[in-house]
Parts: C-alpha cells; sequence; structure tokens
C-alpha cells in the first residue's frame, strides 16, 4: 500500500500511541486508528510508537516517530553505526528475507490495485546475491573544516543535516576501502582560502570499476563545485588525483570530456562506463536481468529488437548477432556515446543507438510504419506513460517492460493490457537490499487478433 498524492491536508494534531500493522511502499510503516491510516517514517511492522502527526488529510495523515515505545521484535542489530540517522537505508538489521517479504507485496499491491489485472499474474521474487556490500556507485556530501580535516557522509533523512560517515555498509569493499584513504587527505592548503566560514562544502561522486584489479587504479571521480565561491573546484580534484586507486578525477564541467574505462564483461560484451554516467549499481542482479532478456529473446527469436531508453546498451547489446538487427535510442547524449563505443569495442555491424527523445522517435516510427519483433523498455522512475500510444502502434509481437518503481510500470501495464498485450511473465528483482526499492522484470505479448 503506498501513500497517495493528497493535496489538501490540514494542520497537525496531537501526539498518540500507536501499532504498526504493515510498510507500504516509499518505506513508511502504515498504523490505523480512530478509522484513520497513518504513514510513519522510519517506522516498520510490530512497532509501537509515540507519533507526531506532521499532516493531516481527508484519507490519511503523515507523521513520524517521537518514541519507540516498543521496538518491533524484526528489528535486529544493525550492520551501520549511522543507519538510524543516514536517510539512505530504510531496513538495515531487518531480516533480509522479510525485507523480500514486503517488497514482493508491494509489487502485488501495486499490480492488482493500480495495474487492475486480478490475482492471475504471479509474481516471481529474485533476492540479491549478496544483502550488503554492493553498490558500486555512491554520491556523498563532503565538508573541509577549517584545520583542513575532510569529512564525508549522507543527509539525515528527510532534512539537510550532514550525517558524518566512515564507511557506508552497502557500498562495495574497494569503495569503503577508497573512503578511509581520502578521509587521510591535508586539505588545510584548501581550508586557508575560506573567507568568513566555518567550513566548505561539497558534493562528488564515485564509482568503482569491476573489472580492474585492486593494483590498478579503479575509481573514476566527480566532483560539485563547492558552495563556497571563493574556493575552486580544481584544488579539490587535484587532491583527488595523488591518490593510485584514482583511474580518473574531474569536475562536473570536464565530465561531457570524460574518457570512457572498461567497465565489466558480460555474455561476450565488454561494457563501458566514464565519471558520472549511470550504470546499474547491483553487478550480479544486472547479470541476471541480462540472462532473463536474453532466455526471453531466445524463446521468442525476434530479428528486429528496439531498445527504448537504452542507455550505453547494457540488456541489448548481448543479443547482437549476424540474424538480429537492434536499434537503440536513449535521451543522454553521454549514454549513447558509450553505447556507440561498446559497439566498436565488441565489432557488432547491425546495432545502431542514437541520442533523442523516446516518445517523438516512436511516432516518427509509427507514422513511417515501421515495425520490430521485439521492444526493450527500462524507463526512468516515472515510467513511459506518453509513450505507449506510439509504442502499440509499431506493434512488437514481445515487450520486456524493466522497471524501478512498481506504481507507474502497473499504471502502464494497465494501459497495456486494456489494448493488445498479456503478461506472460513477472519477475521482481532485489537491487537494493536494505531498501525499499524494488525492480521489475516483465514479459507482455500481442494478442492476436
Amino acid at each position: 500500500m503506498s501513500a497517495p498524492n493528497h493535496p489538501e491536508l490540514t494542520p497537525p494534531t496531537a501526539p498518540l500511541t500507536v501499532k504498526i500493522d504493515s510498510v507500504a511502499f516509499g518505506g513508511r510503516g502504515v498504523a490505523r486508528h480512530d478509522g484513520k491510516v497513518f504513514f510513519v517514517d522510519n517506522a516498520i511492522e510490530g512497532d509501537v510508537a509515540t507519533i507526531e502527526v506532521l499532516k493531516e488529510g481527508e484519507r490519511y495523515n503523515e507523521a513520524r516517530v517521537l518514541t519507540l515505545v516498543e521496538p518491533s521484535p524484526l528489528r535486529g542489530k544493525s550492520p551501520c553505526s549511522v543507519s538510524d540517522q543516514c536517510g539512505g537505508c530504510q531496513w538495515q538489521g531487518i531480516a533480509y528475507a522479510k525485507q523480500i517479504e514486503w517488497k514482493k507485496q508491494f509489487v502485488v499491491n501495486a499490480v492488482r490495485r493500480i495495474g487492475k489485472l486480478g490475482e492471475a499474474i504471479d509474481v516471481e521474487v529474485l533476492p540479491s546475491p549478496i544483502d550488503n556490500g554492493y553498490r558500486n556507485r555512491i554520491f556523498v556530501r563532503a565538508r573541509i573544516t577549517s584545520a583542513g580535516q575532510l569529512k564525508v557522509g549522507y543527509f539525515r533523512a528527510g532534512s539537510r543535516e550532514f550525517i558524518s560517515i566512515t564507511e557506508c555498509a552497502i557500498a562495495c569493499p574497494r569503495l569503503n576501502r577508497f573512503i578511509q584513504e581520502i578521509l587521510n587527505l591535508d586539505f588545510r592548503d584548501v581550508a586557508a582560502k575560506m573567507q568568513g566560514s566555518d567550513e566548505i562544502k561539497f558534493r562528488f561522486e564515485m564509482q568503482d570499476l569491476p573489472a580492474r584489479k585492486d593494483h590498478e587504479p579503479h575509481v573514476l571521480m566527480s566532483v560539485y563545485d563547492p558552495d563556497d565561491q571563493n574556493i575552486s573546484v580544481d584544488l579539490i580534484v587535484n587532491k583527488f588525483k595523488s591518490l593510485a586507486a584514482v583511474a580518473w578525477v574531474g569536475s562536473s564541467k570536464e565530465l561531457v570530456d570524460a574518457p570512457f574505462f572498461e567497465f565489466e564483461s558480460d555474455l561476450g560484451i565488454t561494457f563501458h562506463t566514464a565519471a558520472g554516467m549511470f550504470q546499474q549499481i547491483n553487478i550480479p542482479h544486472n547479470h541476471t536481468v541480462r540472462r532473463l532478456v536474453k532466455e526471453v529473446a531466445d524463446q521468442y527469436q525476434p530479428r528486429r529488437i528496439l531498445d527504448i531508453f537504452c542507455g550505453s546498451g547494457n540488456l541489448s547489446l548481448p543479443l547482437a548477432k549476424s540474424s538480429v538487427h537492434i536499434d537503440g535510442v536513449e535521451f543522454s547524449k553521454r549514454a549513447i556515446a558509450a553505447a556507440q563505443h561498446n559497439v566498436t569495442a565488441a565489432g557488432i555491424s547491425d546495432a545502431h543507438y542514437v541520442a533523442g527523445d523516446t516518445e517523438k522517435f516512436l511516432w516518427r516510427l509509427a507514422k513511417q510504419g515501421i515495425h520490430y519483433d521485439m521492444v526493450i523498455a527500462d524507463p526512468p522512475r516515472e515510467g513511459m506513460y506518453k509513450s505507449l500510444i506510439p509504442l502499440m502502434k509499431i506493434k512488437p509481437q514481445t515487450i520486456i517492460y524493466v522497471s524501478c518503481d512498481p506504481t507507474t510500470l502497473s499504471r502502464d501495464l494497465s494501459t497495456l493490457c486494456k489494448r493488445d498485450y498479456i503478461v506472460k511473465r513477472f519477475v521482481a528483482l532485489d537491487f537494493f537490499p536494505n531498501t525499499y526499492h524494488i525492480e521489475s522484470f516483465v514479459v507482455l505479448e500481442r494478442i492476436a487478433r
């Protein structure tokens, strides 16, 4: 059950004590009191808590925990010292099997309530091969103190309060070792340039290159301008350049020209990336999805494949062979540059990736009467509602829909299944253990008419 959008909210009421009876998509606990539903931040099933109502609405209230009167028996010891403060993970310390149970229910609820697809849809669930240490990329906040000490961390949940960390439980081991290295850097020369502030604030992203050995440079970094306009980002970038683990580091302005590096190899394809570029953060489960895609392609034997929201060709490139034509479209020019780089590196002749707006691209295909046997779609969180009509006009026999949001996915499935398609397979994959997020993989087949 997810919290609906409701703009008409009235002022808060007095605190009250409730028992949390379930968990909603979004990670909030759900309680019921005097016929009213409460969505409670930082609460899980089984908690008894005194809560403060932040917003009161006609159908539901939004609240936060003031006092945890009786912790849920589902709560265990967290491997992270700041998981009760940091806004990144909601469920550290909760048995992984229970997390999977909740996530399956999120998907099932969305499919039935929003998708209106009934109970006929069988949702398979594939847990992550590892439930901590899985992220190969993290985005952190940073502070340089007046003494020249670097601190890194995240914001507290629901605020901009800085929470300092020395490691991140969900980051891969090599990134955690790298955090220890950068915390030892001496920034006194940078701090000396401060004017009228106690600290320098900035942000940066770290991405591990799994294809590289520990003794090789294996970290890509993108550094964003400090809040203090008197401090040049180049001063910070140069500090990071001194570390042996850094393969490339640059400012956000330099990302457009950042070089490509080998990211990983899988199913006969070498995939490349660059600093600041999106790649799936859970490598083992990304391999799982690629194999699911290949399994479907082997079953349906498409000759023409269209990959929309294709990124750098993550899902379609392993399908390239002499008898298969692949087209891909993606809004990000850098992602398309990576896809084209991957094509050249693999010596593939009949895979073509272009940058552009997916909806406009689909309408152009539809107006030209161009058809594809299979469409692979991996849209952003908002789904692909605007692209559904032109997608159905090109009449693919099979659609593979990969989604990171079960609510927008279910909305789109409702439209597709009211027209020409039926769901043949539905797999939920946990790419993001210890958080409420869940990925879905859906196979749709066109109904013969």
